[in-house]
């Protein structure tokens, strides 16, 4: 989401990098400025702007190279590879293999899905039994990206649509934070199964630090856990409670207002983000916070009732929740850093060039 040759597919489109001497020219925030968007590797600029159209090869075969140089040095190894996919902009892809007739978000996911596998096969013929992979995304479709964005399935969020925006990214309803997820590793993990645990991407560190047999750092609290016994089949529930963070829609960024326990979900603001005609939903605070039961109503249609028994005793514990965990945020270590004054962070690798341009040798 920079300037680049290549700008790829986004709603607005985005210009390309200028290529000669001129104003600079007032973007949107979505196509952001007019320096080059940078590809470092470790803290130098090995090309700007970045070839969108090749990236997430590039990423592929760094990271089969990766597994490859850990295999035979036959040292453990953690490896997080970042996709942009399905992230707009989308790129053009240069995959000959991808089926005509696609949409461009169905060729950017079925480019995706070959990315994916070609290191998922590099596993196999290399350290396939003794190695964890694990698949998820971060959150739902952007909706205003509009067919670039994707889909929420069957959490369509339908309280929220009446009253208008989308129930997507940005907000804290099912289609804005509920992602899907993968796991995968022979004879660990069981095969062609589907679990209702509730987790979180929170849980990926303190999982694979217990699966390296190794301890988490002491002093400072962490909100995800160990969900190994989820992943091998020997446990079902995962998380009882989880907070999902406002996140753009409506509401302090960041701050905890909407909480899930169990099957209950209790929202105690709501907002819909811009969809993709534009509109947006109005901010709403709620005293009396709605609340969903998930497992009967998962597009989150219909809130149970404030007079009702169900509600009556869901509340105080999702009040007595919600209490501790605030409580739990003010009492912990805070930190800070401030990265301004580092020059490695200076996404800028030729200032004499128009938009800081220079290209791998």
């Amino acid at each position: 989401m920079g300037c680049t040759d290549t700008p790829g597919y986004n709603h607005p489109p985005c210009p390309a990098c200028p290529q000669g001497d001129g104003p600079s020219r007032n973007l949107q925030r979505d196509c952001y400025t007019d320096v080059a968007l940078p590809l470092y590797e470790n803290l130098n600029i090995v090309e700007q702007p970045v070839n969108l159209s090749s990236l997430a090869q590039k990423y592929a075969e760094k990271a089969t190279q990766f597994i490859q140089r850990a295999s035979t040095s036959g040292r453990p190894f953690l490896l997080y590879v970042a996709l942009a996919h399905m992230h707009v902009p989308l790129p053009v892809t240069q995959l000959p293999a991808a089926p005509r007739g696609r949409s461009l978000y169905g060729a950017g996911l079925w480019e995706m899905d070959s990315l994916v596998g070609q290191i998922k096969d590099k596993v196999d013929h290399t350290v396939k039994e003794n190695t964890f992979l694990w698949f998820t995304g971060d959150n739902g479709p952007w909706a205003q990206k509009c067919e670039l964005a994707g889909s929420v399935g069957p959490f369509t969020g339908f309280w929220q649509t009446r009253q208008g925006g989308s129930p997507a990214k940005q907000t804290t309803w099912e289609g804005g934070h509920r992602v899907p997820a993968l796991a995968y590793w022979p004879g660990r993990v069981p095969v062609n199964v589907t679990s209702t645990a509730l987790l979180s991407v929170l849980d990926i560190f303190p999982t694979v630090v217990a699966l390296a047999q190794a301890s988490l750092p002491q002093g400072r609290r962490f909100d995800g856990v160990d969900v190994s016994e989820v992943l091998f089949g020997r446990s079902q529930p995962g998380h009882r409670v989880l907070f999902h963070p406002n996140s753009g829609a409506a509401g302090e960024f960041g701050a905890l207002q909407t909480v899930r326990l169990e099957r209950y979900k209790a929202f105690y603001i709501t907002g819909g983000a811009r969809a993709c005609d534009g509109s947006t939903g109005p901010e709403l605070q709620h005293k009396f916070p709605l609340i969903f039961n998930l497992e009967d109503d998962t597009a989150e249609a219909v809130p149970l009732e404030r007079g009702g028994a169900e509600y009556q005793a869901v509340l105080p514990e999702v009040r007595k929740v919600l209490a501790d965990v605030l409580q739990d945020i003010a009492n912990d270590n805070i930190s800070s850093a401030d990265y301004t004054q580092d020059p490695s962070v200076t996404p800028c690798c030729n200032p004499y060039q128009i938009a800081c341009r220079c290209q791998a040798a």
